[in-house]
């Protein structure tokens, strides 16, 4: 009888692995399906721009399976692949395992405590343990390994195999993609990093600023007016003028003088004799010969 528990035992168990295979395989597929998916809506593919590595195979056709795939499509198929890989692993890795044991106590109450007090006894040898055995494999006879599938669990990974792909055929016949794109985090970046970038003011070439032109009417203040026995004077500082304050009357006086321009040369203009008299004694008359020789020449 013992060996008989044993064999219904490891049966089950046998079909609860497969099940937890195909639970994994299809939970593997939805997650590359949607992630892919998901690349292609949203421009993924730019991304192999943004590293100088990748940006000499962008374009490149590839032949695989008699079919053409240009390096972004392949990059895509890779990287969805590698993350769906990484997230289902983590998703195994923290669910909580039951063994055949306790799903069918779980599922047929009338086995509950007594299948694994008799599994865990099942190496003794007395009439209790027997007895004990003997229902338990009676009462297991109508347990149905189907019973352990998690139809939920499938039908939740079919229902987004089946969306994914049918986006897919949608985005590849109509060619429909959304706008945003990897190369737009570049501006999110820069309003992370600088978020009061958008207040600040540009200079321009002249050295004034990309707002609004302040004009320079007021740029002195109000005009200064002082009494000079008994008359009021309006004193301003002329732009440029470096000669402090002056009557504004005069400043135009000034500025409508006639400027008279002198002649290009000046026609008494003789020679300086400075030049000869720096000569040395006994050489000057030799070498104005040179000089009056050079310039008959």
């Amino acid at each position: 009888m013992a060996l008989e528990l044993e064999k219904i035992i490891n049966k089950h168990e046998s079909v609860l692995k497969k099940y937890r295979g195909l639970y994994v395989f299809a939970d593997l597929l939805a997650t590359f399906l949607v992630l892919y998916t998901l690349f292609v809506l949203f421009n993924m593919r730019d991304i192999f721009l943004m590293f100088p590595a990748f940006e000499p195979y962008t374009g490149s056709k590839y032949s695989i399976l008699g079919s053409e795939i240009i390096f972004e499509t392949l990059g895509l198929i890779v990287l969805s692949f590698a993350l769906s890989l990484i997230l289902t692993a983590v998703r195994y890795y923290r669910a909580e395992k039951k063994d055949a044991i306790t799903l069918i106590e779980e599922k047929y109450p009338v086995l509950r405590e007594r299948m694994r007090t008799a599994y865990d006894n099942r190496d003794m040898d007395n009439i209790i343990v027997r007895d004990l055995i003997g229902s338990v494999v009676i009462d297991s006879k109508p347990v149905q390994s189907s019973a352990f599938l998690n139809r939920k669990k499938l039908a939740k990974d079919v229902l987004l195999t089946v969306f994914a792909v049918a986006v897919l055929v949608y985005v590849a016949h109509t060619g429909y993609q959304t706008t945003l794109s990897p190369t737009d985090m570049d501006e999110v970046i820069d309003k992370i990093l600088f978020p009061g970038s958008s207040d600040l003011v540009s200079l321009e070439e002249n050295g004034g600023t990309s707002g609004e032109q302040q004009s320079n009417k007021d740029l002195f203040g109000e005009p200064a007016v002082i009494i000079i026995e008994g008359t009021e004077v309006d004193l301003e500082i002329p732009p440029g003028a470096g000669e402090g304050f002056m009557n504004q009357e005069e400043g135009e006086e000034r500025d409508n003088a006639s400027f008279i321009q002198s002649d290009l040369y000046n026609p008494e203009a003789i020679a300086s004799q400075s030049y000869y008299e720096n000569l040395p004694e006994g050489y000057r008359s030799v070498i104005q010969t040179y000089f009056e020789q050079l310039a008959e020449e």
